[in-house]
């Protein structure tokens, strides 16, 4: 089996490795090492790295499958409120809900009734207190007459 010799990433030292050795870990730094071939050069590569590194992309991977996911959702909205929005002759607007309609006309008449009934209220009371202030004028007016007739 033919050997290679290559360095340590991390401490420098010289190792010994196979040709089909992948992975090896330093008998002096016992730091864990990638053995890396590009373009027939080899040299290793320290596996904490290489781990820090693909957290890295894990991360940016999650927050583009997020983008993607409300990108999703934005599109499926569009689609679904284009359904809601009519076109008519003045361009496109919402459609009235009946249910709004309905449950607004019972607002507006209960708070028509409502301020009927306390005007009438307070009108009622109005018209009350003149017809007593007007009673009241007439029994002074007899009191004064029954005063003077009983002065003379």
């Amino acid at each position: 089996m033919e050997t290679l010799s290559v360095r340590c990433k991390h401490c420098g030292a010289p190792l010994q490795i196979g040709n089909g050795t992948r992975f090896v870990t330093c008998q002096f730094c016992h730091s864990n090492l990638e053995v890396k071939r590009p373009d027939g050069s080899v040299f290793t590569e320290e596996m904490v790295k290489i781990a820090e590194n693909t957290g890295r992309m894990a991360e940016s991977l999650e927050v583009i499958e997020l983008q993607n996911e409300i990108e999703r959702l934005d599109r499926e909205w569009a689609r679904k409120e284009a359904g809601y929005i009519s076109h008519g002759k003045n361009g496109p607007h919402w459609p009235s809900s009946s249910l709004f309609g309905l449950a607004f006309g019972i607002f507006f008449a209960c708070v028509c009734f409502g301020m009927a009934f306390v005007m009438s209220n307070i009108a009622g009371m109005g018209v009350f207190a003149i017809v007593a202030a007007v009673m009241n004028m007439n029994k002074g007016a007899e009191l004064l007459a029954n005063l003077q007739q009983a002065r003379s």
